[in-house]
């Protein structure tokens, strides 16, 4: 019997509403609320912020305790031990400046003597092959680069083309409705002096006054025609989401 007291005031516990959170405002107007009441400023004018012990430490600015200004010449007194100090050998052999490899050869001299064999060597086939440069296909030797054009073939010269190319060839000309650029100046017809706008340009042409606005003007307010208004089959048509992109929720079984 106590067990089954005990578990139904567990479910009593567990069957209790959420509660609302301690600064959950009912029935916002708008979601640019604070939800916090701003600082306000104390009898002297100023704005009193309480911030935490942590916010007051980050806040203050950084100390130089062991910081030195820079010294005031550059020949300062040096001390007796540093006079009398010697370097260990590790410091010593660091200080050593680097010694070229044996094999290293110092800048040539612009004029030096060209060997024998050197001068008696001959290429073999393999590189005089690596040494000829490429040339393309169909290249006659002419490089239209320095000013030569490549020459026509006489069959080309003598060639005559089909109607079907000269009528390809021939320039789209202009529609029947183009008209030329007008000038600068042109006159005007004595109509157009002469014409008067009708009333409703008038309207339209004329600025809105200041005696036509109202105070009480409320662009979120809806008309009650609105309200009432029923949409066509067709805008409900139109409404409908696309076939193809309408998913069927799944059925967990």
């Amino acid at each position: 019997m106590a067990a089954t007291k005990s578990e139904t005031k567990r479910i009593d516990i567990l069957a209790q509403p959420r509660g609302y959170h301690p600064e959950y405002r009912e029935n916002r107007r708008s979601v640019y609320w604070l939800d916090r009441e701003p600082p306000q400023p104390g009898p002297d004018g100023r704005t009193v912020v309480t911030a935490t012990p942590r916010v007051v430490e980050l806040s203050r600015h950084k100390t130089a305790d062991h910081w030195r200004p820079d010294r005031p010449s550059a020949i300062w007194p040096v001390s007796d031990s540093a006079k009398s100090s010697s370097a260990s050998p590790r410091v010593v052999q660091l200080s050593a400046h680097r010694n070229p490899p044996a094999s290293y050869l110092f800048d040539r001299d612009p004029g030096w003597e060209v060997k024998r064999s050197a001068l008696s060597a001959s290429s073999t086939s393999r590189v005089d092959v690596l040494a000829t440069p490429k040339r393309k296909r169909g290249d006659d030797g002419i490089d239209p680069f320095w000013g030569y054009s490549q020459p026509v073939s006489k069959n080309a010269l003598s060639a005559s083309c089909s109607s079907r190319l000269e009528a390809l060839a021939a320039h789209k000309g202009y529609p029947k409705e183009f008209k030329d650029a007008r000038s600068i100046q042109w006159p005007v017809s004595h109509d157009a002096l002469e014409a008067i706008a009708s009333l409703r340009l008038q309207q339209l042409a004329r600025p809105p006054t200041r005696a036509l606005t109202k105070d009480d003007y409320d662009p979120y307010r809806i008309v009650s025609s609105a309200l009432r208004y029923q949409s066509t089959p067709r805008i409900d048509e139109l409404a409908l989401p696309i076939p193809r992109k309408v998913r069927t929720k799944r059925t967990v079984s």
